[in-house]
């Protein structure tokens, strides 16, 4: 399989291949969870039944208490706290709930071992908030959806982690090489790479193909000079791509290899100057330090 994809059509191409699924067994991605299933057939009817939508989260008491907790926190700025399921449905709107849901359920699915995954759900968590703050700052995207691809696009790391003993040295020559893409890195050690395992997966978990084609080129950026791409696609892609930089710099990293990679390529498809760059990290360092995320 192709190293890397140069355009969402390759990254369609490579998501379908005939030997994805002997690599889904392999990895071990687990399968999209039934009661997301329910959720997401019933949210995709012309007329959602919000009481359906409700009673298949409360089916599951701790599933209930976090997305409570979740939609009372200050992210949302709710008028008024949620005390039911029913009440967060009809507040939050069904885009948001699910992918907070999904969110949630991902949490489940990939349970924490160690050390370097509690760094991965901290760090996932920084970046579905600072995407959702960069989508309503800047537009072009759902909040819903932005928020998602920020819980999704690192998915893979985990599975590999889990897969490959080695993955960890893996993972910080990824970090450290300063030319060559992360998935290529990923590759020569591996055969694979955590981008096309979190798209794979995405496309399994029945998420949108603007999510699953965006988790597969996160590291690729080439893509900002394909005139083809949806701009749905870059947009996450360069918004992924400031809210790695915000999230290192919190870390206490100076500098990032991603953005040297491709900060100018994302600046300028998101029609932002260095000062505004600047301030907009300066904000999601504020959401951080406050614990908003």
């Amino acid at each position: 399989m192709t190293v890397v994809a140069k355009s969402a059509e390759q990254a369609e191409a490579q998501l379908l291949a005939h030997d994805t699924d002997a690599l889904v067994k392999d990895i071990g991605i687990p399968p999209r969870p039934s009661m997301l299933v329910d959720l997401q057939t019933e949210m995709a009817k012309d007329d959602p039944d919000f009481r359906r939508i409700g009673a298949l989260v409360s089916t599951d008491v701790a599933m209930t208490v976090a997305l409570l907790k979740v939609a009372n926190s200050p992210l949302y700025g709710l008028s008024r706290r949620c005390e039911t399921v029913d009440q967060a449905v009809a507040m939050l709107g069904l885009k948001q709930v699910g992918s907070i849901v999904t969110g949630l359920v991902l949490r489940k699915a990939l349970p924490v071992n160690g050390p370097q995954l509690v760094r991965f759900w901290d760090v996932s968590g920084k970046r579905a908030h600072a995407m959702a703050r960069l989508a309503r700052q800047l537009g072009g995207v759902g909040v819903d959806v932005a928020q998602s691809f920020g819980l999704f696009c690192d998915v893979g790391i985990p599975l590999l982690m889990g897969r490959f003993p080695t993955y960890g040295q893996t993972l910080k020559a990824c970090n450290e090489e300063a030319v060559r893409s992360f998935t290529e890195v990923e590759h020569a050690a591996h055969q694979t790479d955590h981008a096309l395992v979190g798209g794979m997966m995405a496309r399994g978990w029945g998420l949108s193909p603007t999510l699953y084609k965006a988790i597969r080129l996160h590291h690729d950026y080439e893509i900002f000079h394909d005139r083809h791409t949806p701009p749905e696609i870059i947009r996450l892609i360069a918004m992924g791509l400031v809210a790695e930089v915000a999230i290192q710099r919190f870390a206490g990293l100076n500098s990032s290899t991603e953005w040297n990679k491709g900060g100018d390529l994302a600046a300028g498809a998101l029609v932002l100057s260095d000062l505004d760059v600047e301030e907009t990290i300066e904000r999601l360092l504020e959401d951080f330090a406050q614990g908003l995320a």
